[in-house]
């Protein structure tokens, strides 16, 4: 078994853009690498293979980062036509 190395990044936007661009490269250099990437930022998830949608410190949904995009974008739409109603 080989080694792999482990990256965590936990960044606000400013910080993020030469971090995104780094692990970007290392994830497309290497197949020995895992990131794991905490966000709040949905456009993030375009470069994940999945992701897992937690409130409130549990895991809610896990799975491909299309369908956990679209979950919590019906999240939120829903709660916005609660407030305007």
């Amino acid at each position: 078994m080989q080694d792999q190395h482990l990256l965590i990044y936990v960044l606000h936007f400013p910080l993020k853009v030469g971090v995104i661009k780094a692990v970007r490269n290392c994830l497309d250099t290497s197949e020995e690498v895992t990131a794991l990437w905490v966000t709040h930022r949905l456009e993030e998830l375009e470069y994940a293979d999945g992701a897992i949608y937690m409130e409130d410190g549990k895991v809610v949904m896990q799975g491909d980062a299309a369908s956990i995009r679209s979950f919590i974008e019906a999240r939120q739409s829903a709660y916005i036509n609660q407030i305007n109603s």
